[in-house]
């Protein structure tokens, strides 16, 4: 019994640090990329580029590092991504959850700012600036290409495993599932309140990720990934449209 009782708070223990490491290399990765390693590469036509191309490297880094380590094989894992978003955008179900990721993002968003819009945290930027600009007559397209790849497809496949696939997993083998979702949800917006030094998105991100949380618990991190894709999407879509307005 004792033995028993011993192995069940190891493993606990366990499931506990792949969190929590994961999330700390996911912070820590996107900060120090996205507030460093941006200003160190040369600018590729706009800062805009540089920070999805930052964005790229940050998360394959810690996709396929962490995806080694748990033995992830990313071709199945890609086929069962494509399989689902087909699945999806062929579902009724998939479009109600699309809408009430859109609709309570946009509602909270709105409380978010009016809460602690003009709230600052303090950022840590790197003093360095690299004054090289390559290919600036290029500089739309590839913000249009870097927006839509990276932080409408890319991102969204990396955050998802890392968040749902891995994060959310291991919170579940110690604690409630409810409870794992909201929590991996509260730790999934404090990284974007760290990173973006704002609070402007904290309780949209927070339904965000729980919304994405359930849809993962119900069928699996690869559909909460189309999902994600597809909101991403066409929010970067729109996003692009509207500012040329």
């Amino acid at each position: 019994m004792a033995m028993t009782s011993s192995v069940s708070k190891h493993s606990r223990l366990r499931n506990l640090s792949v969190a929590l490491t994961v999330v700390g290399l996911v912070i820590g990765g996107e900060y120090f990329f996205r507030h460093y390693v941006l200003f160190w590469l040369p600018v590729f036509g706009t800062l805009v580029v540089n920070d999805m191309l930052s964005l790229f490297l940050v998360y394959l880094l810690l996709s396929v590092g962490v995806g080694s380590l748990m033995h992830v094989n990313w071709q199945l894992e890609l086929a069962g991504i494509l399989r689902s978003l087909r699945e999806g955008l062929a579902s009724w179900n998939f479009t109600l959850w699309v809408l009430a990721l859109v609709l309570s993002v946009w509602a909270l968003s709105i409380v978010d700012q009016l809460l602690w819009g003009n709230f600052e945290i303090p950022m840590l930027v790197s003093s360095y600036r690299n004054s090289t600009v390559w290919l600036a007559r290029q500089a739309s397209i590839l913000k249009v290409m870097s927006l839509i790849l990276v932080n409408g497809l890319f991102v969204p496949i990396a955050e998802e495993y890392l968040w749902r696939g891995l994060i959310q997993v291991h919170l579940i083998r110690i604690l409630p599932i409810p409870l794992s979702i909201g929590l991996t949800a509260v730790l999934f917006s404090l990284k974007h309140v760290l990173v973006d030094a704002s609070l402007g998105r904290f309780l949209a991100l927070i339904a965000f990720g729980v919304i994405c949380g359930v849809v993962a618990q119900r069928n699996s991190w690869r559909r909460s990934a189309a999902l994600h894709m597809v909101v991403n999407t066409i929010a970067t879509v729109l996003g692009l449209i509207l500012s040329q307005v």
